[in-house]
């Protein structure tokens, strides 16, 4: 009890140095287990959005047990799921029809089924209804109530039930429902393929450096705790109690810290779960941390605390004059280093070197274990090998320099070399995590965007009005429209002009086309059938502009062919004639045609033009060809939590070179405190004591440029993308480096002052 008694005075009755050391110990603890209950919560929140989803899954009564079971109760529910975009967000339309007699199962959040004419909303379509009523008219009844937190995947989703009779149902392909929760989800928030990278990214961006942070706040004012612990030691107190007081003053601050930052993150995740922030909405209870993430803040923390200062105190117990005096420590061990950097750049130099003799690996259950570890490796090693590589180098500088304020700084640096590394390794690993993101998002980009030079949209074009019809075909990001038309054979024209024709093919692709001439079209790519030799015949049904009946037109595959280059999907690849708008009857079209629009393939440009499309006419089915509006709906998600990361990443970083350069500056007061008794000017101190931070981190900055590019280069060869080398986003990084020492210089500058305080110096 003495013992501990003893820590708690000391960590909270010292002067006014030692409380200010141990309220950074705490905040920085703080904010590092918020970042980490906020990093290990993500799997949390994105399994409850998926077990929401399932428990609502309607479990149709298939096979012949469940006929058994069905045939057994007194009626079941139908049930037909409709999922249209809405712009870039999916709309789900359950329309379910009670059976005429006894009680039908309901899902979660709502307390039974909706009657025909009734509808049941959640709150997100309920208040997007007033924003654009034309979705109203895929919600045929009247809107009865609202769908509970329960029914919903979170706050943000559109979603709703409609009632309908058994007959409006009864040849719609609608099933009945046995019952309501299914074992999976059927729209998973992030599917496993998208998990990998983000998992990957999240331990690369986060983790590690939240590791060193943690480190770095249980180690500061590292030798004027030393000195203190051996002062005790020299005044009579055990070798093991020293090590107690040690502990009790580290782990006393870690577990405040904990406790603290797990209040920090619960304010903040109650505040931005609903707003969507982060690409994913969802409900502040589904956000709470695990237990497993409570054992990780409340134990992990004081127990990295715990283990990080054993070292230093036992040192301090065992050779306290040593320590008084000030002696040099071992070396940095230069054996950890290797034995954690050579392994893991040897791992992504590899799949480098694949890469550049055109020998790609792919992606495989191997490439996916060695790359992250490849990448962690080179994380760590890149740390641990800053001191002995920036104390070597500042030995040879101060041999050679004459300036004053660089010898200073270089001697200092090579006695200690671990304190400049606490205060520049959250900007080091930044940068390093920094540039692995850039390339995950260049494989997200390649996986979800296809590899064509356009991007189609196909629209109903009977149920378009007029005014529909012209606004749609005007609007801003189109650059192309044309008409996909079905025989009665059930195959299919495209009726549209020479140019129109050439934006939804490969750029100069389209030979021998002629306005005004009914062609044969020919992609060479595409096997032909018999239906597509010349000669063979087809009927087109034609209808007029009030969409009634208007006869039918008889084509005959002409031997003159159109030859494009169509990239699979598109409604182009399956047409066998291309018809000009001139050869049908003034005022007709064909029957159950589709509207075709084209745009350029970028993500942005694609929501763009959903969005306006949706704005348009919002009950209108608008399919993007050959993109699943869930796979735009996760990319969001994963971009707002990739975004997340860099935020936290970035503010682990900044936050380490902050409470690092407060507890530096007060170290050093008495270092500068002798240095200006000897004459040095305050300049010169400023200069020193700027380089002894600017010489790490410039060395630590390059190698997390060379090492950052390296690793996601081996994450881009065996991702399966075409893009090997991210050149694009060199640049950024170089520009992110220069900032980032620009403004570590200017921070660093020491508080040398021409006053002496003789307290300074008579405490040392």
């Amino acid at each position: 009890m003495k013992t501990l008694a003893l820590g708690l005075l000391l960590a909270v009755r010292g002067d006014r140095a030692t409380r200010v050391r141990f309220v950074l110990m705490t905040a920085g603890c703080a904010i590092g287990v918020a970042c980490l209950a906020a990093v290990l919560s993500i799997p949390t929140i994105v399994a409850a959005h998926d077990t929401r989803a399932a428990l609502r899954d309607a479990v149709p009564a298939r096979g012949a047990a469940a006929q058994q079971r069905a045939e057994g109760l007194p009626g079941l529910p139908l049930s037909l799921e409709r999922r249209d975009p809405f712009g870039s967000r999916p709309v789900t339309r359950v329309f379910v029809a009670r059976p005429p007699r006894g009680e039908s199962p309901a899902p979660p959040g709502v307390s039974r089924l909706p009657g025909p004419g009734e509808v049941l909303v959640s709150p997100a379509l309920r208040a997007l209804l007033t924003e654009a009523p034309g979705l109203k008219g895929g919600l045929p009844g009247r809107v009865t109530g609202t769908i509970g937190p329960a029914g919903l995947t979170g706050p943000d989703e559109l979603y709703a039930y409609v009632g309908r009779t058994p007959r409006q149902l009864a040849a719609t392909g609608s099933e009945k429902v046995l019952r309501y929760g299914a074992a999976y989800a059927p729209h998973p928030a992030l599917d496993e393929g998208t998990l990998d990278p983000l998992r990957f990214t999240l331990c690369c961006l986060v983790l590690l450096p939240l590791f060193v942070y943690l480190s770095v706040c249980v180690r500061l004012s590292a030798e004027s705790r030393s000195r203190r612990l051996a002062a005790l030691r020299l005044l009579g107190l055990s070798a093991r109690d020293t090590v107690r007081v040690s502990a009790v003053e580290t782990v006393c601050a870690a577990a405040l810290g904990a406790v603290a930052g797990l209040g920090l993150y619960l304010a903040a995740e109650a505040a931005v779960a609903g707003t969507g922030w982060l690409g994913l909405a969802w409900y502040p209870a589904d956000g709470l941390p695990s237990r497993s993430t409570l054992v990780a803040c409340l134990l992990g923390c004081p127990a990295l605390a715990h283990v990080a200062g054993r070292r230093h105190a036992r040192e301090a117990a065992l050779r306290p004059l040593a320590v008084r005096r000030g002696e040099h420590g071992t070396r940095p061990r230069r054996w950890l280093a290797a034995a954690l950097a050579l392994p893991g750049l040897g791992i992504v130099s590899t799949y480098c070197l694949l890469g550049l003799v055109d020998k790609a690996p792919g992606p495989s259950a191997t490439t996916s274990l060695l790359v992250p570890a490849g990448a962690l490796l080179t994380g760590a090693g890149l740390v641990l090998s800053l001191p002995p590589a920036t104390a070597w180098l500042a030995r040879r500088i101060a041999a050679r320099t004459q300036r004053v304020s660089l010898t200073l700084a270089m001697r200092h640096h090579e006695a200690h070399p671990g304190m400049a590394l606490r205060v520049v390794s959250g900007l080091v690993l930044l940068v390093y995590a920094a540039s692995l993101t850039q390339g995950v998002l260049v494989e997200l980009d390649q996986v979800s965007r296809r590899a064509a030079p356009n991007q189609e949209y196909e629209l109903p074009y009977e149920r378009l009005t007029p005014s529909q019809l012209g606004r749609a075909e005007q609007a801003s990001g189109v650059n192309g429209r044309a008409l996909a038309a079905d025989f009665t054979d059930r195959e299919t024209a495209v009726v549209a002009t020479c140019a129109q024709l050439a934006t939804f093919v490969r750029p100069g692709s389209v030979k021998g086309c002629v306005d005004g001439e009914i062609l044969a079209l020919r992609d060479p790519d595409v096997p032909l059938g018999p239906e597509g030799l010349p000669g063979a015949e087809h009927t087109l049904r034609l209808r007029d502009t009030e969409g009634r009946p208007a006869g039918e037109q008889r084509l005959t595959v002409p031997r003159r062919t159109v030859t494009v280059s169509v990239v699979q999907p598109s409604n182009v690849t399956s047409a066998l004639v291309l018809v000009p708008p001139s050869a049908l009857p003034a005022g007709t079209h064909p029957a159950a045609a589709r509207l075709l629009l084209s745009s350029a393939p970028d993500q942005d440009t694609v929501r763009a033009v959903l969005d306006r499309l949706a704005a348009i006419a919002p009950t209108i089915e608008i399919t993007p060809v050959g993109i699943v509006i869930d796979t735009l709906d996760q990319l969001t998600a994963v971009k707002g939590l990739l975004g997340t990361g860099m935020v936290l990443g970035l503010g682990i970083g900044v936050a380490a070179f902050l409470v690092s350069t407060a507890d530096h500056a007060m170290s050093r007061h008495t270092r500068t405190a002798a240095l200006t008794l000897l004459g040095i000017r305050p300049g010169t101190l400023r200069a020193a004591q700027s380089a002894q931070v600017v010489l790490p981190l410039a060395c630590g900055l390059t190698a997390a440029l060379v090492a950052g590019k390296l690793a996601e280069s081996s994450y881009l060869v065996t991702g399966g993308g075409a893009v090997f080398w991210d050149t694009a986003g060199l640049p950024l990084l170089l520009a992110s480096a220069l900032v980032v020492l620009i403004v570590a210089t200017v921070s660093c500058l020491p508080l040398a002052r021409r006053h002496l305080d003789p307290e300074v110096l008579r405490k040392d």
